[in-house]
């Protein structure tokens, strides 16, 4: 079968009732459209970008506001529930002991009550002055974030002594299904984490406001009196975690002469490192623990030892104050490295196979050298207004290592000091107490040579009767 191709296209006829179509005339466009006919593209209105870019403001700011209110519902029904559980029901099952007093939740029953107007604030969608009012009570997250590490020790204190009537109700509401097996620990801590959370919804909303509005004077104002709540909250979790550190730090060296748990002291490193003795012997391994002052070279204890098996003895403590460290070996990419920590009267020589340890046990020592330092240059400046302080400080201990003028005064009282110097000067050596005396061969009396030397170091005078 032959195929026949057309070799012109077919016009369509004209419709009866309809006006014909010349398709010669170009100025001419057919009022019917075809599967052939080009697309006809209509251009977009031209917008101004300020008001593109308020738009994006509003949709990110309702985002926001949305979900800001949804997730202060949930952490409201938390609290709610953990008022009633360990705040009501607690004191009416376990009020005889004494820890019912106190409680066991922290300020979280106040914290409720000015978080419940908070939400209420906003759901009339009044953001800026139901936080302005909420700052008011940013104090309650303060406190509560200063009550957390008594009310756990107070928890651990009650747990190791096996209360039956406090071990039955703690396991008993843990085992709640609302609680999703959360410890009492772990929900003490939903405030702070909430608090660090109205940190970044404050931020989107400040920032997607505009400057003219009548709440971005109030949200900015907010959100910097929750930043310092939260850099507080910060401080307090670090010096608890520093704390803790040195605890189990002092738990691990053997004996009580050496004192880890100082005040200021912060704990920065642990580790093993291979101690190269410059005498030619062999490497010893070492346990080293930096702090912010010293650096701690310990030994494990004998593994048979019945008590001790697991802990270390201190060999020595260097001060950093005069510390300096240098990197001999381990500057390039290569395996393990050398480092010299050179003392007033010793030097060591650090050594560790592995590059990444010994890299940040070069930093860490470095670090800590340099922050010492600095420290120690901020406490010697004092002020303008403090230079006459420190003379009356100099002054007073002056005075403290100058020996003390004692006489004994007519009742037979001794005085020292200012009332020392009031004491008259007339009196005789009769109206004085007695002194000891000795009997020599010659039959006359002198004074004992101890009570001689102490007198004369205390300021009393001995005369012959």
């Amino acid at each position: 079968m032959s195929h026949s191709s057309p070799s012109t296209w077919e016009i369509p006829l004209p419709v009866p009732g309809e006006q014909a179509v010349c398709w010669g005339d170009p100025m001419s466009a057919p009022e019917r459209r075809t599967r052939f006919s080009p697309e006809l593209v209509e251009e977009p209105e031209e917008r101004c970008p300020l008001e593109e870019q308020r738009e994006r403001w509003e949709r990110k700011r309702l985002t926001t506001a949305k979900a800001l209110i949804q997730t202060e519902r949930q952490y409201l029904e938390q609290l709610e529930l953990i008022t009633r559980i360990y705040h009501d029901v607690f004191r009416a099952r376990c009020g005889r002991l004494k820890i019912a007093e106190t409680g066991i939740c922290g300020h979280i029953p106040e914290i409720l009550v000015a978080n419940r107007l908070l939400l209420s604030a906003m759901d009339l969608g009044d953001f800026g002055s139901g936080f302005e009012n909420f700052t008011e009570s940013l104090s309650l997250y303060k406190k509560h974030a200063d009550s957390i590490e008594p009310t756990v020790q107070v928890l651990q204190y009650h747990t190791k002594k096996k209360k039956k009537s406090f071990m039955r109700f703690r396991k008993l509401q843990e085992s709640r299904s609302e609680l999703k097996g959360r410890p009492l620990e772990q929900l003490l801590e939903l405030p702070l984490l909430r608090v660090l959370e109205y940190r970044h919804y404050l931020r989107d909303l400040a920032e997607n406001s505009r400057p003219g509005a009548s709440d971005f004077a109030k949200l900015t104002s907010a959100l910097h009196a929750v930043s310092d709540v939260c850099q507080y909250i910060d401080t307090i979790a670090q010096d608890c975690d520093n704390e803790r550190h040195l605890r189990r730090v002092q738990s691990l060296i053997k004996g009580r002469r050496v004192q880890i748990l100082i005040p200021g002291r912060r704990y920065i490193r642990e580790g093993w490192l291979s101690l190269v003795p410059q005498s030619g012997e062999e490497v010893k391994q070492r346990m080293f623990f930096l702090f912010s002052d010293v650096l701690a070279v310990t030994s494990p204890c004998h593994p048979l030892h019945p008590i001790n098996c697991h802990k270390f003895t201190c060999r020595s403590l260097y001060p950093l104050r005069e510390c300096h460290v240098e990197r001999v070996l381990g500057h390039t990419q290569s395996r393990g490295g050398l480092i010299s920590v050179s003392f007033a009267k010793e030097k060591l020589l650090l050594m560790s196979t592995d590059q990444t340890d010994i890299n940040d046990w070069y930093k860490c020592l470095v670090g800590a050298v340099r922050k010492f330092h600095s420290n120690s240059r901020k406490n010697t400046k004092t002020a303008p207004g403090d230079q006459l302080v420190g003379e009356v400080a100099e002054e007073a201990k002056a005075q403290a290592l100058q020996p003390k003028v004692m006489k004994r005064s007519w009742d037979g009282k001794v005085k020292e000091g200012r009332q020392a110097q009031r004491c008259p000067d007339f009196m005789s050596h009769e109206e004085t107490a007695p002194k000891k005396a000795k009997i020599v061969n010659d039959r006359s009396l002198q004074s004992c040579p101890p009570a001689d030397t102490q007198e004369a170091s205390a300021g009393w005078s001995c005369s012959l009767l």
